[in-house]
């Protein structure tokens, strides 16, 4: 028995010797790796580029790359002969009335736009006052003695006020945008036909 307690002994203490420097390494390693993670930063940080400013004179442009706006010629493929340029327009009668329907339905496609947005709006603000009026009666009658209310009472009849107010307005721009898309409609047949 004694070999053998000597046995364990001796096995404990090689194990515990071939454990403490692998214990000691782990600190000097990690260490080195915050090291090394510092000077990487270090490094970049000093290495880092100024940012490029592009000014007139370091853009390097071609002749002929872009078209001036007050260029007598075109200088690009495929651009429109001078006479159709906006300057040249009243020189030529039937371009100015084929470009007039089209510059109508243009105006009235952006117009329509301009009313769809309002409507949208409108439409939002009404459902936040019909939320809020909602939120506003739970208060008045959940409350006792409701019928002596009388701010109560008048806030909620405001609310009812402002909401007819905006339907009415809601009203008015339906009828302003069907009668913007039927203008529309009507521009853009008239001038498809000849």
């Amino acid at each position: 028995m004694p070999s053998s307690i000597l046995l364990r002994s001796a096995f404990a203490v090689a194990l515990v010797g071939a454990s403490l420097p692998v214990a000691f390494s782990q600190p000097q390693d990690s260490q080195s790796v915050a090291e090394a993670a510092r000077r990487s930063r270090e490094k970049k940080k000093d290495s880092a580029k100024p940012a490029k400013v592009i000014t007139d004179d370091t853009l390097d442009v071609k002749k002929g790359d872009v078209q001036s706006a007050v260029a007598e010629e075109p200088k690009i493929p495929g651009a429109p002969d001078a006479a159709n340029q906006p300057g040249n327009r009243g020189t030529n009668p039937a371009t100015t009335d084929a470009q007039t329907p089209a510059a109508k339905d243009e105006k009235l496609k952006k117009e329509i736009t301009r009313v769809k947005e309002q409507l949208k709006e409108a439409l939002g603000d009404l459902d936040l006052l019909q939320r809020e009026n909602r939120l506003d009666q739970d208060t008045y009658y959940s409350q006792p003695n409701f019928a002596s209310d009388s701010a109560g009472k008048q806030k909620l009849e405001d609310q009812q006020h402002k909401m007819s107010n905006k339907r009415q307005e809601i009203d008015g721009l339906k009828g302003k945008l069907a009668d913007l898309q039927k203008s529309l409609g009507e521009s853009s047949s008239s001038s498809s036909q000849p």
